[in-house]
């Protein structure tokens, strides 16, 4: 039995199986989930990876990645972002029987302006405000699927996709014991190849995003219990030493362990009546 990947959680509100965020510097580490996510640049520029191949977005290009893939997102200096998540059962019709055939493609469908009156109407829209933002975003897809060259869908999944989300989801569940040699043999691969792919697909070396894991559960451990002694935190996140600690959760958050603010999120992302889960958005990203 596959042990599922830790993916993206995301709980939409009632009725609603859309999100909508705007972002200045986007940045997020190697995830996945379930729903579809449309792209959108709207100023400077956006490098999409996607199941280890890269998309460069400039203003005025969109991509749609299929849900289930593998992907980040690195963005320039100043460059901004609309991010669109959508649950494939809402496109069904479309998206379960086609695909694009290219990911990337020209916004020639206003898909900013579209997406931002899909937030408007998720956070002030009122009565049958999520209905509206549903039905915004079946149509926006529509078009998209209409006005681009299609294919017969066909899901991509390698084998090496496949073990590369088994392991995510070991990471996920044992990361104070998992080593980078316990990690390479899991994908049937050598150190130094395991190193090379590892990279290109998440866009970090394995201990980066080990490291990132860690001190998304340190924060997890801190927002459960402030009192908490660092020795405590350092032991249940797996680290062996104080300063090794005390110096990766600098380098994530910004903060020592005892003067993280209250509140603070590994993430920016504000959901409403989302439960808590793994985010893969980084802290210089901005939320506008």
């Amino acid at each position: 039995m596959l042990v599922p990947a830790k993916y993206e959680n995301r709980n939409y509100g009632i009725d609603a199986h859309v999100w909508v965020g705007k972002y200045r510097n986007l940045h997020n580490i190697s995830h996945w989930h379930l729903e579809y996510e449309l792209v959108a640049c709207q100023a400077g520029m956006v490098q999409l990876m996607i199941n280890g191949h890269c998309f460069p977005l400039c203003a005025g290009d969109a991509a749609l990645c299929p849900g289930g893939s593998v992907h980040y997102i690195n963005s320039g200096n100043d460059a901004i972002a609309l991010v669109a998540q959508f649950g494939g059962k809402l496109t069904e019709s479309i998206t379960g029987q086609y695909q694009l055939k290219s990911i990337r493609f020209a916004d020639r469908y206003g898909i900013s302006e579209r997406l931002d009156k899909i937030y408007f109407e998720l956070k002030e829209g009122g009565s049958f405000g999520n209905e509206l933002a549903n039905a915004r975003i079946i149509q926006l897809i529509a078009e998209i699927f209409r006005g681009e060259d299609i294919v017969p869908f066909a899901s991509e999944s390698s084998a090496a996709l496949i073990r590369y989300k088994n392991l995510l989801g070991k990471i996920s569940e044992s990361f104070e014991f998992i080593t980078f040699s316990e990690a390479a043999g899991a994908m049937h691969m050598t150190e130094a190849y395991f190193s090379r792919f590892f990279k290109k697909i998440s866009g970090m070396t394995f201990s980066s995003y080990l490291n990132i894991v860690k001190i998304d559960r340190a924060i997890e451990l801190l927002r459960e219990n402030p009192d908490i002694s660092t020795s405590s935190l350092m032991i249940e996140c797996g680290f062996n030493t104080l300063r090794h600690f005390n110096r990766i959760f600098k380098e994530v958050t910004g903060y020592p362990p005892k003067k993280l603010p209250a509140g603070y999120n590994l993430s920016i992302k504000t959901i409403s009546d989302a439960s808590a889960g793994f985010d893969p958005t980084l802290p210089s990203s901005i939320l506008l």
